[in-house]
């Protein structure tokens, strides 16, 4: 059986998926300005129900940051399967571990989601010039 020719895909959806999951968290710092500017109507429009200490979020919010886990490792998955080298693949795979212990443990690691996602949008890049250049 003849192994699956490569299609850059899985690369452009950890890209995109990256991308958004930092525009996302980008957001909470903008929220949590915002919960002053809306201290009197923040409970009509739901901010209430999930809070992150300071911090007011939608009820939501949270659980986009597992969405974004689940499509990342799709893509880390059909990615690393047709990795243009064994180095890529292992990056791929620890910047995923380093993007999932940065979502557990969000309280205290939040930052490593960021160097996570552009350690995957940068491997994801790589993977696909590798793949070009190769072609």
């Amino acid at each position: 059986m003849e192994p699956a020719k490569y299609t850059p895909g899985a690369d452009k959806l950890g890209i995109a998926s990256a991308v958004v999951c930092t525009i996302h968290c980008l957001l909470v710092p903008l929220l949590f300005l915002a919960k002053y500017w809306l201290s009197g109507s923040a409970e009509h429009l739901g901010l209430t129900s999930v809070h992150h200490g300071d911090r007011l979020l939608p009820s939501w919010w949270e659980t986009l940051d597992y969405v974004f886990l689940i499509v990342s490792f799709v893509a880390v998955y059909h990615a690393a399967s047709h990795a243009a080298g064994k180095w890529i693949k292992v990056s791929l795979w620890l910047f995923w571990l380093c993007f999932a212990v940065a979502i557990f443990f969000e309280a205290s690691l939040h930052w490593l989601a960021y160097v996570s996602s552009v350690g995957l949008v940068a491997t994801h890049f790589i993977n696909i010039r590798r793949h070009q250049m190769a072609a």
